[in-house]
């Protein structure tokens, strides 16, 4: 019978600057390791062996906890340098180097949304303005330093029910499928 093992309590209280350290880390590793493979930033990289995970946590030998190397790989994997690497036809390449395939044109579809939702996510969103109807416009002898203060504090965000979390990922949904179909009609 196999038990799996939590992990320790200060695992799981792991700050994000400690998580991200950590990745980082682990990819430093499997550049030094597999320099033919793995490259910095930087660097153009290549295309990944589907299942490298595997070769990877053979090759390091124990080096590394699973969860971190998966957690480097879908960090390596997920950057925008890496996504526009893997173009239709373009080699894989497994640890060592050696060639294992080609990207599919779905493989690439689907590079090309993620990276368009990157984009989507990097974008700022503008906040919209606030303005008072005109009979509500004070003058400013009217108004206290504390309420212009009050005036001006950015107004709290209003807690999501499980409802809009639904419509939100609904939403989610809808657009990425509509960039793929884009993609997919879009001339080549």
């Amino acid at each position: 019978m196999l038990v799996q093992q939590r992990p320790a309590k200060s695992e799981q209280n792991m700050t994000k600057a400690a998580r991200r350290a950590r990745i980082d880390a682990v990819i430093t590793l499997l550049c030094e390791n597999f320099p033919q493979t793995f490259s910095r930033r930087g660097q153009h990289p290549r295309p990944l062996k589907v299942g490298v995970y595997a070769d990877a946590l053979t090759a390091l030998g124990g080096a590394i906890q699973p969860r971190d190397l998966r957690s480097a790989l879908r960090a390596y994997t997920s950057r925008g340098g890496y996504l526009r690497a893997l173009t239709a036809g373009a080699p894989r390449i497994g640890i060592e180097g050696e060639p294992a395939g080609a990207v599919t044109p779905d493989e690439e579809l689907v590079a090309k949304a993620r990276l368009a939702e990157l984009a989507k996510r990097a974008a700022p969103t503008p906040a919209p303005a606030k303005t008072k109807p005109a009979a509500q416009i004070e003058t400013p002898a009217q108004t206290s330093a504390a309420e212009v203060a009050k005036a001006l504090a950015p107004a709290e965000p209003k807690r999501l029910s499980l409802a809009d979390l639904r419509e939100a990922g609904r939403r989610r949904r809808e657009a990425a499928i509509q960039v793929t179909n884009e993609l997919r009609s879009a001339p080549a």
